[in-house]
Parts: structure tokens; C-alpha cells; sequence
């Protein structure tokens, strides 16, 4: 009944069903690794690949600190992410924020708090004036909706400081 590697199961058979065991092993080889490139997709889902998550979660700021962005890498079309964008400057004074890039491009700003003292457009992006507080910090939460597909390359910059580049992602 053994074949010669000692294993029955393996022997192809023709009662009750004809069957290719060779084949069949590949099939089930197939399987397995489609099973484990699930399981990886929705460990990476976890962990934000694709929306909200550690993997998703940016902190960067300009090299002399004056400038910095929290954001989230990869969006959804449609979905609403946070960003926070915080600069320093003189204090209790108005300070100068220029969002420009692909940003506007591929997001629709859909709240902004507070709301800057002025704001005008400018180029392909925008000027946002904020107040700053006692020690010269002022802080700017967006609510940013993504419109586009792709990658898109943005830009925060305030007059006299580092300006920030940073890569945002949004999937279909």
C-alpha cells in the first residue's frame, strides 16, 4: 500500500474519485500562502497601511523646530484624517502659515480651528495668519477629506523658519 516515500496519502488514486496528488499538493501550497498574504494584509490594515495607525501616524517638524506637522500618511478617498500644524514665533503676535504643494490638490479642507485671522490663496496653495499665544506658540487643527488618487507632495512654511515637505498617500 506505501509508495515509496512511505506515505499513502500522497498516492494518486481512481475509486471513489480520480485524483492527482502532485497537483493537488500545489493547490494546497497556493492556499497556504494565500492564507498567510491575508493575514499580513489585515496585520498591516491594523496597523495602518491603509488609514489611521502607527504605520499611518507622521510627526516631523523643520530642522530648526520653528515648524511642525502631525499628520496621517495614507487616507481613503472620501475619508476625513486629522492635522495639526504648530509654529513658533514672537510672542502675542500674528504669525504666517503657507500651505502649498499638492495638498490642496488632493484634500479639501473641511474645518479649521480656530479660525485664522486672515487667510488668502497663493499660487497653488494658500496664506493662513494666526494668532500666537504668551510663549509664541500658535496651533492649527484641520480636518482635511481626500479627493484625489496617488501620492502628493505637500509644503508648510512660515517666514524665518525651516519650511516642512512631507508625502501624503491616498488610496481608492
Amino acid at each position: 500500500m506505501n509508495d515509496e516515500s512511505g506515505h499513502t496519502d500522497y498516492r494518486n488514486r481512481d475509486y471513489p474519485v480520480r485524483e492527482d496528488m502532485a497537483h493537488q499538493v500545489k493547490v494546497w501550497r497556493f492556499e497556504r500562502w494565500g492564507w498567510y498574504t491575508l493575514v499580513l494584509l489585515v496585520v498591516l490594515a491594523l496597523l495602518g497601511l491603509f488609514s489611521r495607525g502607527p504605520l499611518s501616524t507622521r510627526d516631523v517638524q523643520g530642522s530648526d523646530g520653528k515648524v511642525r506637522v502631525q499628520y496621517e500618511m495614507f487616507h481613503r478617498n472620501g475619508s476625513t484624517n486629522p492635522m495639526q500644524l504648530s509654529v513658533i514665533g514672537t510672542p502675542d503676535a500674528m504669525v504666517e502659515l503657507e500651505l502649498s504643494g499638492a495638498m490642496l490638490e488632493g484634500f479639501s479642507i473641511e474645518s479649521l480651528q480656530p479660525e485664522p485671522i486672515r487667510a488668502v490663496s497663493a499660487g497653488q496653495g494658500m496664506k493662513l495668519w494666526v494668532q500666537t499665544d504668551a510663549q509664541g506658540r500658535a496651533n492649527l487643527y484641520l480636518t482635511l477629506r481626500g479627493d484625489g488618487l496617488g501620492l502628493f507632495h505637500s509644503r508648510i512654511a512660515s517666514p524665518g523658519a525651516t519650511a516642512v515637505d512631507f508625502d501624503q498617500f491616498i488610496f481608492p
